[in-house]
């Protein structure tokens, strides 16, 4: 198959992005221009005012960077052209089962309607490319849809590098994308054009795998390294977690009036639920069961955050070695060194108690060699620089034989921990009394190295 592009979309991260007639077909379907009215960032934008830009723009710029990887590794084979469109098309659909507020849906309304799965979207989105709303154009690019499923499942590994990788088009688009329109291009910052020309494939242990040239470990360790400052300073930030807080309220206010989970099912009525209809039904409703859901709706249109209190920094063992489930171990801990704390002074000063919601981060770490382990990132050697006899290795075996790095980690032992950011906030009438009893606990205590950074 051959691709003729026929269209030229502006994009600020990568100037221009190209379709085909079939591809501009599948991108002005109703399904995809959905994501024009779904946020990429959704607490983040109350942080960052300039970070406005939706989830259509982010699987626009993902198709494109994964079309790139493809026509680079696959170039010279037969079938290249089959697989160039088909990372295309992982790439745009990848985030079609996003809901309102994104993974705020997924912890809300998609666990009603796939209880026990904690990724209600990416379930969600296998059965939208089996529909009659996206087969039809899918089909019509010349992919099956068998393929994509694979491609997400990840049956090749290859496929699912280049896509989903820890340097994967979805991971460096939403890197590039999020800093610029954050105005932190100093963290999220990604050479993906040297990166992605320095790609190949070759055998890792036995299988084919995506690797990278040895002269490319400097950008990628720089990618790895903005990739930990933009969590910790942009997607973690203090009051984009307390934006998530009113985000996950309204929904959880919300989902049964409005049969959420229903109408998600429903497809032909899914297609029209974005954040800007949600949010319109929330606020025309006068009835008395959706009042909690304008309650906690008015307070994030006129950013009424709530206020953080207290936050702890803990080793990733240690937060789920309770019963194994990040958040509900997140909140057995603020329960037991704060919350409890908090609740007894309340008392004490014969107030009422106040509303207390607790948070936590998804395990992180500068370098997360758990990560890179799954991240499928190899790096390729034929010179015999990193050892002679040996052109394979992982990128954690690359940066031990690699001297500068070494010497730049040698406070990090292999295997490093990763660490989890546990928080609690009140609302802000409370804040104040409460951080007043909570500093006074911290200075009668002594300090905390588990607070420290890290």
């Amino acid at each position: 198959m051959t691709r003729e592009y026929t269209r030229a979309i502006r994009d600020p991260v990568h100037n221009y992005i190209r379709l085909t007639d079939a591809e501009t077909n599948l991108v002005d379907s109703p399904y995809i221009q959905r994501l024009r009215w779904i946020s990429q960032l959704s607490g983040v934008r109350l942080v960052f005012p300039g970070a406005q830009h939706s989830r259509l723009a982010h699987v626009l710029g993902v198709a494109h960077l994964a079309g790139e990887y493809a026509e680079q590794i696959y170039k010279g084979q037969d079938d290249k052209d089959y697989r160039v469109q088909l990372a295309r098309l992982g790439g745009l659909l990848h985030d079609v089962g996003h809901g309102p507020f994104s993974h705020a849906y997924d912890d809300t309304v998609y666990r009603d309607l796939y209880p026990g799965n904690r990724h209600g979207h990416d379930t969600h989105r296998f059965k939208l490319i089996n529909s009659e709303y996206l087969k039809p154009y899918i089909e019509a690019c010349g992919v099956e849809v068998k393929d994509l499923e694979g491609l997400w499942k990840g049956e090749d590994p290859v496929m699912q590098a280049i896509t989903q990788g820890a340097l994967g088009a979805d991971r460096t688009d939403f890197m590039l994308r999020d800093g610029y329109f954050a105005g932190t291009t100093h963290f999220g910052s990604v050479a993906i054009k040297r990166i992605i020309d320095n790609a190949l494939i070759a055998e890792h242990d036995g299988v084919m795998s995506l690797h990278y040239n040895h002269k490319v470990l400097e950008d990628i360790f720089q990618a790895l390294l903005g990739r930990f400052y933009m969590y910790r300073s942009v997607y973690f930030h203090k009051a984009s977690a307390a934006s998530d807080i009113l985000i996950r309220k309204l929904l959880l206010a919300a989902k049964d009036p409005l049969q959420l989970a229903a109408r998600t099912d429903d497809l032909s009525k899914y297609q029209w639920i974005n954040e800007y209809t949600l949010v319109g039904e929330i606020m025309a409703s006068t009835s008395e069961e959706m009042a909690e859901a304008r309650h906690f709706t008015q307070r994030l249109l006129s950013r009424q955050l709530p206020k953080l209190v207290w936050e702890v920094t803990l080793p990733e063992n240690q937060v789920t070695g309770i019963s194994g489930d990040l958040e509900r171990d997140a909140h057995t801990i603020a329960n037991g060194r704060i919350i409890e704390k908090i609740v007894d002074e309340a008392k004490r000063r014969k107030v009422d108690v106040p509303e207390l919601y607790v948070t936590a981060t998804y395990p992180m770490s500068t370098i997360d060699h758990q990560e890179l382990a799954v991240g499928q990132i190899y790096i390729y050697d034929d010179t015999g620089s990193l050892e002679p006899g040996q052109t394979s290795f992982s990128l954690q075996e690359a940066i031990e034989k690699t001297s500068y790095f070494t010497s730049f980690l040698s406070g990090v032992r292999t295997g490093r921990e990763r660490y989890v950011m546990v928080r609690v906030f009140s609302d802000a009438e409370d804040a104040g009394w409460i951080r007043e009893f909570v500093n006074q606990q911290i200075r009668s205590s002594g300090p905390d190295i588990s607070e420290t950074s890290y």
